[in-house]
């Protein structure tokens, strides 16, 4: 069954707003530095333009993840990002956008035809 929504919830995003303080809660959660990292990194990808909302909260999601067990590792960010964590960021990013992958395959899949 599909999870209607109300036109007040819509229009306000309260769904989105109650996803977004559990996030938040939960980088609050890390240990200082950790959260020091992903408040730096989820700047970033503001500024930077990681998309709608779906794609956003798919990355903190899963930079969370990843701080949460780098954490429990005790290893710092850079062991997974290396000294470029920009490019971590960009990466990251531009991985999450399946419409232009989508693009890509649908392009190559169908052929022009020759008149």
């Amino acid at each position: 069954m599909e999870n209607k929504r109300s036109l007040l919830d819509c229009m306000l995003g309260l769904e989105e707003k109650k996803v977004w303080k559990a996030m938040e809660a939960r980088a609050k959660e890390l240990p200082e530095s950790y959260y020091e990292d992903y408040k730096a990194l989820q700047k970033y990808l503001w500024i930077s333009g990681t998309g709608e909302w779906e794609q956003s909260k798919l990355i903190f999601n899963g930079l969370l993840d990843l701080l949460e067990e780098l954490a429990a590792e005790g290893r710092q960010l850079t062991d997974v990002t290396g000294p470029d964590v920009a490019a971590f960021c960009d990466e990251l990013a531009e991985n999450k956008d399946w419409r232009d992958k989508y693009r890509q395959k649908l392009n190559k899949s169908v052929k022009l035809e020759e008149i």
